[in-house]
């Protein structure tokens, strides 16, 4: 994605020159120059890459120009890494030495001397490959001329991907699976409280994506015979991009009988609008909404608050960002269609003039396609139009077989919509999209994870200095509607997913000549020593192989042939060694060897000066972890959780300041352990596994402003003594939203538990296996939380009002924002008390926005507060398991016990 690496490695340039010059380290004469040239050779080409892009699809030649630019920024991209840890590591191993004395000093001024000499052909190594560099690019500027590529900010009038106008007319009949979204947009364009809007004037928006029916659902609003009677004006405006604004205030005004304004300005047009909706009940629908320039959409907006109460005006786009700027007033999302409509809507353009034989006979074929539709009518179209002209089984079989981005005739018809929406997106967003073809078809795929391995290849990029790069990559996640095979046709020649079995088999593709940037492997090792690789041009690597795959041989040859890898996945591979040739991986960022086999890490671990992740989650016989853990200097995540033979952290990881993710840290008894946390103060969440009486002061927790999830388990083998400088003295951070405690050892909870910054911030509590704890009051005090977890809480008996507030102040509303409340394993629990007929006099919420409660496996709890339950209008759900006396009084449906429940719409009693 040379949109995306080109500006990257500009900046990149600039830095390390910058970095080289300020630390006075001389590579090689010129090699500065050199870097210089290139930079402005990237900024040429930068001018006209949007319109090379543009073109890529449609043009062989551009296309492979792109991927020969490509393929020298990832080189690039190599170099600059390489040259970066030349300036800086030796820089970063010089803080770590004592200071040496007058006399070191003395002794070590020819060793560093001879240490120069030795660097000389590293040195000489990279300038060489930046002066090679350099001529590639010389050769590609010069290919480019052929193409006369537009520069940024030109005008063209391209054919590629146009956007089609539309019209309010529709055929009703060929129209399936829109009821439920026709009627409830229905109903709100034509209930009571749409007169109430703001300014008169509702503004409802259609949000979804490319082919998701948008425009089909406006229309069925449009011609509906309510609505027809329901307003004075109804107008249809196809806004489309560019938003032109003159075309679209002259449109407005034709369809309203206002003949044509050829010759007026905008201002004019504006005030013409005004006067012909002022007062007048309207709809205005604007279809195709893009620009999110809300200067543009101003002048329309005021023009129009003026209508009668009841005026609509209804947006369809395809971006959430646009109806934020319009004001919408009401969204409606949409959502895919079922298989079954996408069956129907392939079934009558399919099968249109055929005979009733080829029907049933491809029926169970045609339901399968069905499938890769997605819940988009237009795919289901698009392929109906497709299967019309295959007049066998064998035919519609081979279309089920192949991927749709292989079906010439489907990406015809069907991308170019697609392409429109993936058209607008940043350069970033789009190739954090298209590596989403990494991963497998229906592999669940982790939030959280997906924005480090973004982050890991470089993808994610601040707005401004020092912006937490996984906030931004949170920020481009939500504004990405993933779609995996249009994904994965986008990088077909970059993202690779091999199954073994087709190795296996000998089907399997030899991939030597192809040019694949990312690779997944799903197979055995048997089936993987097969492959034919050029495994030094990968960047990404992934083995998702669930314990079949024990890579001993393969490992090693991996780690000595991954030059350029960036991300590196093993998990659950079967690893009983990771070979210290994984020391040479220098480019790598994210590492995962969760869930092996092996017993210790080799201490070349921590020459990856540039990893940023590292996951070695479930390696239960890892036994300790690498002793110079301070070389990782950029380290941001350390997964560790379920390492329980680490007994120790080594000292260095106090060092490791960038720190935010660390999932198990022991603390033993009497140590200064929590001190080595004192300067990682960027930690956002963090688990303390508590081995006896500790100093929680050394670790100035206070000072943590980033951490926003923690974790304390208390070892229950342990005994700790009831002294306030272990437990009630803990200060906590500051800003922490998420907290459990684990296997809490006192009689009572803290009472830090409800100070004044877990009151605020706190929206998730998990307490469980407190076995002294028979009270729980003063929680309610948490008007932050949102879930509530109970598990295990042995010497609860009775769940009296206090743990309301009721007895205390029953004035004040308790729970006010509690969502999620779970009781779990509660084996002595029997009564919950439920509100008497004074207390429903007093004028209290509780748990007003309670939409979730789970009760399970608390065997001797017997009935539920119905009162309380009764006064909760969010309540949504309801699941009861293994509570074989709750579950009985409920089993009879129409006795008195189940109507009192009969108000909540999800009930699962088993």
């Amino acid at each position: 994605m040379a949109e995306l690496f080109v500006p990257k490695i500009i900046d990149e340039l600039g830095d390390v020159v910058v970095k080289q010059l300020g630390e006075k380290i001389n590579l090689v004469m010129g090699v500065v120059e050199e870097g210089a040239n290139i930079k402005r050779k990237l900024e040429t080409i930068q001018n006209v890459l949007h319109d090379a892009e543009r073109r890529r699809q449609k043009e062989k030649p551009v296309a492979k120009w792109l991927e020969e630019l490509e393929d020298i920024t990832y080189e690039m991209d190599d170099v600059l890494d390489e040259w970066n840890i030349k300036i800086q590591k030796p820089k970063y191993e010089g803080t770590h030495q004592k200071q040496p004395t007058l006399r070191n000093k003395v002794r070590s001024f020819i060793p560093s001397c001879c240490s120069c000499l030795k660097q000389l052909p590293v040195r000489s190594d990279i300038a060489s490959k930046i002066k090679k560099i350099n001529g590639k690019l010389e050769l590609t500027l010069e290919k480019a001329r052929q193409f006369e590529f537009i520069s940024s900010g030109g005008i063209h009038d391209s054919q590629d991907f146009q956007r089609n106008m539309t019209t309010s007319i529709i055929d009703e009949s060929g129209i399936y699976g829109r009821e439920s979204d026709k009627d409830a947009l229905l109903d709100q364009v034509l209930s009571e409280s749409s007169s109430q809007g703001r300014d008169g004037v509702q503004i409802i928006s259609v949000v979804g994506a490319g082919g998701s029916g948008k425009t089909t659902l406006a229309q069925l609003l449009f011609n509906n015979d309510e609505v027809k009677n329901h307003f004075d004006f109804r107008n249809w405006i196809c806004v489309s991009d560019p938003f032109d604004q003159k075309r679209i205030a002259k449109a407005i005004l034709e369809s309203a009988g206002k003949g044509s304004h050829f010759m007026l300005e905008l201002d004019s047009l504006i005030r013409l609008i005004k006067e012909t909706f002022s007062g007048k009940r309207f709809l205005l629908v604007l279809d195709d909404v893009w620009t999110e320039d809300d200067s543009k959409w101003k002048p329309f907006q005021d023009s129009l608050k003026d209508g009668a109460p009841g005026s609509v005006i209804l947006v369809t786009t395809r971006s959430h960002r646009v109806a934020t700027v319009v004001g919408t007033t009401h969204t409606h999302q949409m959502t895919g269609m079922s298989d079954s409509d996408c069956w129907l809507i392939m079934q009558r353009i399919a099968f249109a003039r055929k005979s009733g034989d080829l029907c049933k006979k491809v029926e169970r074929i045609g339901l399968k396609i069905a499938e890769k539709c997605k819940g988009l009518p237009l795919a289901a179209k698009t392929m109906g139009s497709l299967l019309r002209f295959k007049d066998t089984v064998q035919q519609w079989q081979n279309v089920l077989d192949s991927e749709i981005w292989q079906l010439k005739e489907a990406a015809v018809s069907l991308f170019p919509h697609l392409y429109l929406s993936y058209n607008e997106l940043p350069p970033e967003l789009k190739r954090c999209f298209s590596y989403c073809a990494v991963f497998p078809k229906d592999f669940e795929i982790n939030v959280e994870e997906l924005i480090r391995l973004w982050i890991a290849q470089g993808y994610v990029r601040p707005n401004r200095r020092g912006e937490r790069l996984e906030l931004v990559g949170l920020e481009y996640f939500n504004n990405l509607a993933m779609l995996h095979d249009f994904a994965q046709f986008l990088t077909k020649n970059e993202c690779h997913v091999l199954h073994g079995i087709d190795y296996e088999q000998g089907t399997g593709r030899n991939l030597s000549t192809e040019s694949a940037r990312h690779l997944t492997w799903l197979g055995t090792e048997r089936a993987f020593s097969s492959l034919v690789i050029d495994f030094g041009r990968l960047r990404s690597f992934f083995a998702f192989s669930h314990g079949r795959v024990a890579p001993q041989g393969s490992a090693r040859h991996l780690f000595c042939s991954l030059n350029c890898v960036r991300t590196l996945t093993l998990s659950c591979c079967g690893l009983h060694e990771v070979p210290t040739e994984i020391g040479s991986l220098n480019h790598l960022r994210h590492l995962d060897l969760s869930w092996n086999l092996f017993e210790t890490l080799p201490e070349a671990i921590c020459d990856l000066y540039y990893l940023e992740t590292f996951d070695i989650s479930n390696c239960g016989d890892l036994s300790c972890l690498p002793q110079r853990i301070e070389g990782l200097v950029h380290l941001r995540h350390l997964f560790n959780l379920i390492t329980y033979e680490v007994h120790q952290i080594p000292q260095g990881l106090e060092k490791l300041t960038s720190l935010c993710t660390l999932t198990q840290f022991n603390a033993r008894s009497n140590s200064d352990d929590l001190a080595i946390l004192k300067y990682l103060n960027q930690l956002e969440r963090l688990r303390i596994d508590i081995y006896g009486e500790v100093d929680f002061g050394s670790a100035e927790l206070g000072k943590k402003i980033y951490l926003h999830e923690m974790y304390l388990w208390f070892n229950p083998g342990v005994h700790f003594m009831e002294t306030p400088s272990c437990i009630e003295s803990m200060e906590l951070p500051p800003n922490l939203q998420q907290l459990a405690l684990d296997m809490y050892p006192r009689n009572q909870l803290p009472s830090w538990l409800v100070t004044k910054s877990l009151v605020n911030n706190l929206t998730k509590l998990i307490i469980n296996g407190p076995h002294n704890v028979s009270s729980l009051t003063d929680l309610w005090k948490l008007s932050s939380l949102e879930e509530l977890r109970l598990i295990r809480v042995e010497k609860l008996e009775c769940l009296g009002k206090e743990f309301f507030g009721i007895t205390i102040a029953l004035h004040e509303n308790t729970f006010p924002n509690l969502r999620k409340l779970h009781f779990q394993c509660c084996p002595n629990w029997t009564n919950w008390e439920d509100l008497s007929e004074d207390d429903e006099k007093v004028d209290v919420s509780i748990m007003p926005h309670l939409e979730e409660l789970h009760i399970e496996y608390c065997k001797k709890f017997e009935t539920l507060p119905h009162r309380i339950l009764g006064k909760i209008s969010f309540f949504k759900s309801l699941k009861v398991l293994g509570c074989n006396k709750l579950r009985d009084c409920y089993s009879d449906k129409i006795g008195d016990d189940s109507m009192k429940i009969s108000h909540i719409s999800q009930v699962d009693i088993s």
